[in-house]
């Protein structure tokens, strides 16, 4: 998306079916990832490898995110099946991969990621699952030395060791509580409105454009219902600029248009023709 973005990645198996079956799978999976970080100098600060899924919570410092994570992807599907003589799909789909406004929730990712097996009634405390990130985070042990464990001091703004007893009452303290990612907006940005904000910006221009899927530039657009409200449409003039910025600023395709305001798709068409031609007079 740009350099120095941080994601909340999701990737769940194909039919929801396991992706890991054994030790040895998870040992193979951190062991890619791990290359991966290396060659791409990702950082990854929270990591959580469940039976049928897996979540990731990592930093790029080039937009180079859809490499890696079809080389993640990739390798790993091909291992997975070839050691346990299986054929097919592994994963189900593209990855999920939300963008993250690391000021206000960077903290609230790492503990939602590492409560995972909590929540799933797995283990009853978060140490006690081995395949997640937390006992890194709180120097329980040293099985996941790719996890960028000095941002708690940032976050934290404390020596290492007060850092880790807080996140352990942060981690605790959220166990009962709701998952930050119902903020996402659109199912693609978890931040405050000053970072939705600066993303549009980002999103908008020309030379970052094919980084990002149609979804992510218009996720935080307003509604269809809102651009062309009643007391637009009422007036010729300004229902017709309205269908002209519904269609070029905020990507809502004719026949949408049309459909909402009971026209004909050509009647649309003619509109924003016309709005363009006056635009650039």
């Amino acid at each position: 998306m740009f350099p120095g973005a941080l994601y909340h990645i999701y990737v769940r198996g194909n039919g929801c079916q396991p992706i890991y079956l054994d030790d040895d799978d998870r040992h193979k999976f951190s062991e890619i990832f791990q290359k991966i970080l290396d060659r791409l100098k990702w950082k990854c600060y929270a990591l959580c490898l469940m039976d049928t899924h897996y979540h990731l919570f990592i930093e790029t410092p080039e937009m180079n995110l859809s490499i890696g994570m079809q080389n993640l992807n990739g390798i790993y599907a091909q291992y997975f099946n070839k050691h346990h003589g299986l054929v097919g799909h592994v994963f189900q789909g593209r990855y999920n991969a939300i963008v993250v406004d690391g000021e206000n929730y960077f903290l609230e990712l790492c503990r939602y990621i590492v409560l995972n097996p909590v929540k799933a009634g797995i283990v009853e405390r978060p140490e006690d699952y081995l395949w997640s990130s937390y006992r890194q985070m709180v120097g329980i042990d040293e099985s996941m030395p790719f996890i960028k464990t000095a941002a708690l001091q940032k976050h934290f703004e404390s020596s290492f060791e007060t850092a880790e007893r807080n996140f352990r009452k942060f981690v605790l303290d959220g166990i009962s509580g709701d998952s930050p990612l119902e903020d996402t907006r659109g199912g693609l940005i978890l931040g405050k409105d000053e970072f939705v904000e600066s993303l549009r910006d980002i999103m908008n221009d020309s030379k970052n454009e094919s980084e990002f899927t149609k979804r992510q530039r218009y996720s935080d657009r307003p509604s269809i219902e809102k651009l062309l409200a009643p007391g637009v449409r009422s007036v010729k003039e300004a229902r017709d600029k309205a269908i002209y910025k519904a269609y070029i600023k905020y990507g809502y395709s004719q026949k949408k248009i049309a459909d909402f305001l009971e026209l004909n798709y050509a009647t649309v068409s003619r509109i924003v023709k016309k709005e363009r031609d006056y635009s650039i007079k």
